[in-house]
């Protein structure tokens, strides 16, 4: 499959932000994953994770899938 994209001189972000989509879906993929690892085996790095710390986790990891989902998108 190929894809054509055109910008216009003044759109650099823009162009940016097109060829940086595949960095910003792997960050939100390990994102996703560390946030997962501290939920389910309850350690953040070396160390047990409190409950409030679990909570807030669990909340934003949600969180991020709630707004990934919205834009229909997937990790």
């Amino acid at each position: 499959m190929k894809a054509t994209l055109h910008f216009d001189h003044d759109e650099s972000e823009e162009l940016q932000s097109a060829l940086d989509g595949w960095k910003w879906k792997n960050a939100m993929c390990e994102l996703d994953q560390e946030m997962r690892s501290v939920v389910k085996h309850g350690y953040i790095k070396n160390r047990e994770a409190t409950d409030a710390e679990m909570e807030v986790t669990d909340y934003w990891r949600d969180k991020l899938r709630e707004l990934i989902n919205e834009d229909n998108l997937n990790l």
